[in-house]
C-alpha cells in the first residue's frame, strides 16, 4: 500500500513537470510606451494570382474562385502578419476570439492573429457540410514522425453540417508561433482549395495589415527588437528596430527586397496614396484648393529643391 502511494505521488509529480512550459511573457505596466506605425509594401512587379477551379458543390461554391494570394493595391500589401519576436514583457495579452467564417466555400478572413488564452470561433454560413481542420506547423513534426504531414499536425478536426452552426475552441499555449512549429493552417478535406492562416502569439505585439497595407502596434516597452513580417507569397522578412520612450516610429517594409533582412534605415520619400481628387464642375471664377502634407519618415534629410505649379 505504501509503495503504491509513493508510486502515485511520483507519477503525479512527473505529470506536473511534463504538463508544458509556463508562459514566458510577463504582464507589467508600460511606462513611456512606444508605438510602431507601419506600411507593408511590394515595389516590384506583382505576381499573378491564380484562379481556382472548383469540382464539387458548385451550386454553393461556384465554378471558380480567385486565389487572392496577392492582394496588393498601389504597392500596399494586405494580409501580412507583423510581430515583435521574443518580447518578454509588456502590456496585457488581449482575450479576443479569432473569427473563422466559411462563406461561399471560402475562409474569411484569410489571415488572422490570435493570442494564447483566447478562442477560435468557427462558423459555417453555407447550406452544406463543411469539415475544418486546424493544423499546426510541420518543421518540428518532420523530426519525430515518419508520417507525411504536408500541412502539419491536426489540433482540431471539426464538422459543421448546418448553415449557421458555430463551434468555439480554446487557443492553447502550444498553438503559439515558434520557428520549430510555425503557424496554423485552416484547411478542409472535403473542399481542398479552402485555406486560411492563423498566427498565435503568447504576447500582444502582433498585427495584420489592412487593405491599405497598414499596421499599428502600440504600448511597446522602449528598447531594441527584432521585427518580423510574414506573407503567404513572400515568406518571412525581418528587421531590427529601436524604440525610444514615448516615440511613435513610422516605418515602411518592402517585401520585394530579396534578402530576408530588410534595413530599418529608411530613406526620405514622398507618397501620395489618396485617390485622384474629383472636384466636379467648377464655375468660372471659383477656385478649388487642397492641402498636402510632406512627411519625412526616414532618417536622412528631405530637401525640396523646387515646387513647379501646374
Amino acid at each position: 500500500m505504501k509503495k503504491s502511494l509513493v508510486l502515485i505521488m511520483v507519477m503525479a509529480f512527473l505529470l506536473t513537470l511534463c504538463a508544458g512550459p509556463v508562459l514566458a511573457y510577463e504582464t507589467r505596466e508600460v511606462h513611456s510606451g512606444s508605438s510602431l506605425e507601419g506600411m507593408v509594401l511590394f515595389k516590384g512587379s506583382i505576381p499573378a494570382d491564380k484562379t481556382i477551379s472548383i469540382e464539387r458543390d458548385n451550386d454553393v461554391c461556384g465554378e471558380t474562385q480567385p486565389s487572392e494570394k496577392y492582394l496588393i493595391s498601389e504597392g500596399r500589401v494586405k494580409n501580412a502578419v507583423v510581430w515583435i519576436e521574443g518580447i518578454e514583457e509588456g502590456k496585457e495579452i488581449p482575450r479576443r476570439d479569432v473569427e473563422i467564417t466559411i462563406s461561399g466555400c471560402r475562409i474569411t478572413p484569410l489571415v488572422s492573429v490570435g493570442f494564447v488564452g483566447g478562442r477560435y470561433r468557427i462558423r459555417n454560413n453555407d447550406s452544406i457540410l463543411h469539415t475544418v481542420q486546424l493544423k499546426l506547423g510541420l518543421n518540428y513534426h518532420r523530426k519525430v514522425s515518419d508520417r507525411p504531414l504536408a500541412n502539419g499536425a491536426t489540433i482540431y478536426n471539426l464538422a459543421l453540417p448546418e448553415k449557421g452552426m458555430e463551434v468555439v475552441k480554446p487557443i492553447k499555449l502550444f498553438h503559439r508561433y515558434r520557428d520549430k512549429t510555425g503557424f496554423i493552417r485552416v484547411v478542409s478535406n472535403t473542399h481542398p482549395w479552402m485555406r486560411g492562416f492563423v498566427f498565435v502569439f503568447d504576447h500582444p505585439y502582433a498585427s495584420v495589415t489592412d487593405a491599405s497595407g497598414k499596421f499599428v502596434i502600440d504600448d511597446i516597452p522602449p528598447g531594441e527588437y527584432l521585427l518580423k513580417v510574414w506573407h503567404e507569397g513572400f515568406g518571412i522578412k525581418e528587421m531590427k528596430i529601436k524604440l525610444e520612450p514615448s516615440e511613435t516610429k513610422r516605418i515602411e517594409i518592402d517585401l520585394s527586397v530579396k534578402s530576408r533582412v530588410v534595413s530599418s534605415e529608411g530613406k526620405p520619400s514622398i507618397r501620395f496614396f489618396e485617390e485622384r481628387y474629383k472636384f466636379g464642375e467648377l464655375p468660372a471664377g471659383d477656385e478649388v484648393s487642397h492641402e498636402f502634407r510632406f512627411v519625412n519618415d526616414g532618417r536622412g534629410t528631405l530637401k525640396i529643391v523646387a515646387l513647379i505649379p501646374a
